[in-house]
């Protein structure tokens, strides 16, 4: 019997590849921070004074820019010799400050052995509220009176409320440059007239103003 040989390649068996369980991690969408609200803060804007009868009146007028209302706010004023050196330190006081608005103090300096060459302020203390409630007597507007022997400040306030209203009006007038160059202060009753009422300030100046401003706070 003939045996029949083959050299033959043997056939590859087919192999199926094996796929992998991939575990896929889901993508978290990232929280933002909440950016914290700034802390309510005062800004001193301008400072200046003008010679009075008794030496100097200085003026400070402070920007509310927060929107909170500002309390019980202390303001010092500092008499400077021309190298900075500290004459003198008055300390007033503004009641309420409201959200976007500016008010204005007023501190009377005597005449030392130095006299000043300029003056500076800064916020000493403030109590912050919520509370948005306007006072009932507003400022309206203002004018300069020009007069030699007695120069003046013509306030038009109105009083939106049910009674008379005790008002501590501030003037404050400026040269062309933003400067302040005086003003003057005074407590005046205001009734409760629509069309509002007329007080007028004397004012100490060093120089003719280019304009005048006047807050007010009820007191």
């Amino acid at each position: 019997m003939a045996l029949a040989l083959c050299a033959c390649d043997p056939q590859p068996s087919a192999v199926q590849p094996t796929h992998a369980a991939v575990a896929i991690t889901p993508r978290s969408t990232p929280t933002p921070t909440p950016t914290p609200k700034p802390a309510p803060a005062l800004a001193v804007e301008k400072v200046g004074a003008s010679a009075s009868s008794g030496g100097f009146m200085a003026f400070a007028v402070i920007a509310n820019p927060s929107d909170e209302t500002a309390l019980d706010v202390r303001v010092d004023i500092s008499a400077l010799s021309s190298t900075g050196q500290q004459l003198a330190r008055r300390t007033g006081s503004i009641r309420r400050i409201g959200p976007g608005k500016r008010e204005a103090v007023a501190l009377s300096f005597p005449v030392g052995r130095t006299l000043p060459a300029q003056f500076s302020g800064s916020v000493a203390g403030v109590r912050w509220s919520a509370d948005e409630a306007a006072d009932v007597a507003q400022v309206a507007g203002a004018s300069f009176v020009q007069d030699a022997r007695t120069p003046e400040v013509r306030v038009h306030v109105v009083n939106t409320g049910q009674g008379a209203d005790r008002v501590l009006v501030t003037a404050v007038c400026w040269d062309a440059a933003g400067n302040i160059r005086g003003g003057g202060t005074r407590t005046v009753t205001v009734g409760p007239e629509a069309q509002g009422h007329d007080v007028t300030i004397q004012v100490a100046l060093s120089a003719v103003p280019a304009s005048c401003d006047a807050f007010g706070v009820s007191s």
